[in-house]
């Protein structure tokens, strides 16, 4: 029971990865009871002992509360989750495949494996699609499929879309307090049932077609990439004009019409969305006959400042041949030790092609970047080394490159600096404060701080 004295709605989660795991604790914060089943064994133990598979802040913390809590339990089969929650929530992987269309065979198998367990439970029940899919897919593929595999009519199965938007870093507080919920059914009962549930968030819910709500989640994401390309943009010709991007761009945010989230010039967008989600957006509309240049122009000026980001490099040191890099920050993004289309892997690969010996350091991603780095590497894989400190990183190092800016990296110390052969540092994130460091002898050159004429003309090599 709630504390209101009615019957706590019961959740099941199908896929307790970063967004599955969040959107249950949400769920299980606001006083449902919430069951969760993954494929994968360890994660479910992981789970069970109160044990955060992933390093997000505030994740654990809560998932340890609500195991306390007994508001969230991890099941072994998909037979006993449908057993045990009226709305099933859909939270599988929709990877890119080779041609930009996303893979749907995680989701064709959850969705077999659901069918096939509800075919033996009665009573009505909602499956919730939140997985990210093109428009389309959950009409097209999953109601059809789910109700072939379960034998159920309409009026006992409703199927709707309900799209996640957890932001790595905060996806504890986006879960547990979203701006806005979409949801997307055209079944009556099953957008009562999503209201009740969500009802305890307290946020605005929007009803679309299923379609609409797949639609809403790609826009959003295509938006906010624009914007993160526009700053990306923006810093080069701020370099030029000797200018800094950080000012400039604080001060279009300041328009109310625009605001200041997401302008934040980097080396690029990375993560688990932007890039699948872009390309997946532009795939399904050339299959639709329209061209979204918006999106595409988006992903090749995020291709431009990866080579901006090498010439920043080749700039700083000339030739990369025989040179010894230091890379800061290997997740995507500071706060995170998701690894998943992080800028870092590309830069590596382009060192390690012209020569450079890399040495990579990250507070928290050390491990899944060694993982990942050994399905990439190929014969280059010799030419990184990852060590588990700041200075073994930077002994002997003809110059750094800050690609995530973890707390640790901007409390810079005149330790690290004499640990450098050539004390440079590239600071794609602008996260060390120039100034405070000058008295280490050590060079900061900020990505977009109007710094790169300079380095031109007296550093030599590169460009664009």
């Amino acid at each position: 029971m709630t504390r209101g004295g009615s019957p706590a709605v019961r959740v099941g989660i199908v896929g307790l990865g970063y967004m599955g795991l969040a959107t249950g604790l949400g769920f299980a914060a606001h006083g449902a009871s919430v069951v969760g089943y993954d494929v994968k064994p360890e994660i479910r133990r992981s789970i069970e002992l109160g044990r955060s598979p992933y390093r997000e802040s505030g994740l654990g913390a809560l998932l340890r509360a609500q195991r306390r809590s007994g508001r969230l339990r991890v099941v072994e089969t998909p037979r006993d989750l449908v057993g045990a929650a009226d709305g099933i929530f859909l939270c599988v992987p929709t990877p890119a495949g080779p041609t930009g269309r996303i893979d749907l065979r995680p989701l064709e198998g959850a969705v077999r494996d659901l069918g096939s367990a509800l075919r033996d439970t009665r009573g009505y029940r909602i499956v919730v699609v939140k997985s990210t899919v093109v428009p389309g897919t959950t009409e097209s593929l999953v109601a059809p499929e789910l109700r072939r595999r379960s034998k159920r009519r309409p009026e006992g199965l409703g199927v709707a879309s309900n799209p996640e938007f957890l932001a790595e870093g905060s996806m504890v507080h986006d879960a547990v307090s979203p701006e806005r919920i979409v949801v997307g059914t055209r079944d009556a009962r099953a957008l009562a049932w999503l209201r009740r549930a969500y009802r305890p968030f307290g946020a605005p819910i929007l009803a679309l077609t299923p379609s609409g709500a797949e639609l809403v989640k790609y826009s959003s994401n295509a938006f906010l990439a624009l914007k993160v390309s526009f700053a990306n943009e923006v810093a080069r010709l701020a370099d030029r004009l000797g200018s800094n991007v950080d000012e400039v761009l604080e001060a279009v945010g300041r328009d109310s019409r625009i605001g200041p989230r997401f302008l934040r010039a980097g080396p690029g967008f990375g993560g688990s969305c932007f890039e699948k989600d872009l390309r997946a957006l532009a795939a399904r509309s050339r299959e639709l006959g329209v061209r979204l240049r918006s999106a595409e122009a988006a992903l090749r000026i995020n291709e431009e400042q990866l080579a901006y980001v090498l010439g920043l490099i080749r700039a700083a040191v000339g030739s990369l041949r025989g040179k010894r890099i230091a890379l800061l920050g290997l997740a995507f993004k500071a706060g995170t030790d998701d690894v998943r289309e992080t800028r870092a892997l590309p830069i590596v690969q382009r060192l390690v092609a012209e020569g450079a010996l890399v040495r990579g350091h990250d507070p928290g991603a050390l491990d899944n970047f060694r993982r990942l780095w050994q399905r990439e590497a190929g014969r280059g894989r010799g030419r990184l080394d990852l060590v588990s400190s700041v200075d073994e990183a930077l002994e002997g190092a003809d110059a750094a490159v800050l690609q995530a800016d973890w707390p640790e990296y901007s409390r810079w110390s005149a330790r690290w600096t004499r640990r450098m052969r050539h004390p440079v540092l590239l600071d794609l994130r602008r996260a060390v404060d120039r100034e405070r460091v000058a008295d280490s002898g050590l060079t900061v050159i900020g990505l977009g701080a109007g710094v790169f004429p300079r380095i031109r003309r007296h550093g030599g090599g590169g460009g664009r």
